[in-house]
């Protein structure tokens, strides 16, 4: 049972790579996750016949579910289509499940979940990068927008977010506190435990994986995304001058306690003034920094994208970007072209223009949450059911906003549930930086991640998402 459960965790984690539905029955999707999330639920049914409903009240994920479960229930009752509401509950319920099942055997079988999570980024990314390739040479490319690579994903925005959160534990291996504060086990605990690379069953080569999943992620033009990679590397770098006042008192001679399985350090960090912390955070921003800039030499080089990297980026800030248009010299005639029309249009005589224009994407979710809010106003406590937005807009989007759209649906319950589960986990990585800092800067950069992308992004149903919380909520309660 040992070894099948293993290779269910193994290729149910690979699974979450595949959100695109392989056919579609009675209106609905059908996944990979979902016979996942069967295989999870009859793995759990046979750890709760032989070790109780007390080892199945260890996952949070469980407790989380129930309530959100009862609050959407609630809010079914104002829900203007009740069979649609319902059926999303369904979904809900199978996502909880997996939840559940990934919960309590993480940290048991963490080389499967990792050697799971890293084949489903390179798949992902590889497949992406050939989506442009194929998009500029003319090939066929299965791109749903233009010159942005989804991989198996239904759109590029949620590719984005699978390889923004995903490589977390990929880039904490690489850039692991502990290896650069020189922190060694000397004592007996301390030498049994492992290094961190060895620890999270990550190896070298997570250099190539991290280098090809940036470009991967580059290329979707995905900027939520991209501001949600670069919290989490921030929260990597926050690690190392909190160790230092936390960890290291600015002491001449103290040492670590022995009970922390750490010898001296060769001499004592003084927050503020000793070059070791800034040293330490500038070879974590350089090591990434490195990598972007390899990545967009890459993506320069072999023509990946046929986007304004650098514009698109600017225009996070400053709400504007550059556009396509297509001008008639003769007539003066100008408008806006999409990017796989450029041939078209200089065939036909058209110069091709670049111009700057205020961001239509602002327009637009700023649009998506003030009809999500509207919605709220309506049923603030119970919520209007699960799938609201989409019912209101005809089924064109959500409110792009994982907490909108919880409060939408599930009401003020929902919500705080939601932002309970979050502020506990981010509490829960801080206090963890005294005692094991690779783990609270995992903790720490995942949260941010999963806060910054679902500002833009309602990841209710992605199966991902729920793994991530998962991970997040079994990381806290890995033994230091």
């Amino acid at each position: 049972m040992d070894k099948l459960k293993k290779t269910a965790l193994l290729f149910s984690v690979i699974f979450l790579a595949f959100e695109l539905p392989l056919f579609t029955a009675g209106g609905s999707g059908f996944k990979l996750w979902m016979p996942a999330a069967v295989a999870g639920v009859v793995f759990t049914l046979w750890d709760l016949r032989r070790k109780g409903f007390s080892w199945l009240k260890q996952s949070k994920i469980f407790w989380l579910g129930v309530g959100l479960w009862i609050f959407s229930v609630l809010g079914l009752i104002n829900s203007p289509l009740k069979t649609y509401s319902a059926k999303q509950l369904l979904i809900l319920t199978a996502l909880v499940a997996l939840g559940i099942f990934f919960e309590l055997n993480i940290n048991k079988y963490r080389k499967e979940v990792y050697q799971g999570l890293a084949w489903g980024i390179l798949l992902n990314s590889v497949y992406a990068i050939y989506q442009n390739i194929a998009f500029d040479r003319g090939w066929l490319n299965l791109e749903i927008m233009a010159a942005r690579p989804n991989g198996f994903f239904p759109e590029p925005d949620w590719l984005g977010i699978y390889l923004a959160l995903g490589l977390v534990p990929f880039l904490v291996c690489l850039l692991s506190v502990g290896s650069r504060y020189n922190l060694e086990p000397t004592s007996r605990e301390g030498m049994d435990r492992p290094s961190v690379g060895s620890r999270y069953n990550l190896e070298p080569t997570s250099y190539i994986l991290v280098l090809i999943a940036i470009t991967a992620l580059t290329i979707t033009v995905a900027r939520a995304s991209w501001l949600a990679l670069i919290a989490e590397m921030g929260m990597i770098a926050l690690v190392v001058p909190i160790l230092a006042v936390v960890v290291i008192p600015a002491k001449a001679g103290i040492q670590i306690s022995r009970a922390k399985g750490y010898k001296h350090l060769d001499s004592p960090v003084k927050p503020g003034n000793d070059k070791r912390v800034w040293n330490n955070i500038g070879g974590i921003s350089g090591t990434f920094i490195l990598l972007v800039l390899v990545s967009l030499l890459f993506i320069s080089f072999f023509h990946l994208s046929r986007f304004n990297i650098p514009d698109r980026f600017r225009s996070i800030f400053f709400k504007e970007h550059i556009i396509t248009e297509a001008y008639n010299p003769k007539t003066g005639e100008r408008f806006k072209i999409n990017l796989e029309d450029i041939d078209t249009y200089r065939g036909q005589g058209y110069l091709i223009e670049e111009e700057y224009t205020g961001d239509e994407n602002v327009a637009s979710r700023k649009e998506k949450f003030t009809g999500a809010w509207d919605i709220i106003k309506q049923h603030p406590l119970l919520g209007s059911g699960l799938g609201r937005t989409l019912i209101a807009t005809d089924y064109q989007h959500n409110a792009n906003n994982l907490f909108l759209e919880w409060w939408a649906s599930a009401g003020l319950g929902g919500l705080l549930l939601i932002v309970g589960v979050i502020a506990h986990i981010t509490i829960k990585g801080f206090s963890l930086i005294k005692k094991d800092p690779a783990t609270a800067q995992m903790i720490l950069a995942g949260t941010a991640g999963f806060i910054i992308v679902n500002l833009f992004n309602a990841s209710i149903f992605l199966a991902f998402a729920w793994f991530y919380l998962a991970w997040l909520l079994a990381l806290m309660k890995r033994k230091t």
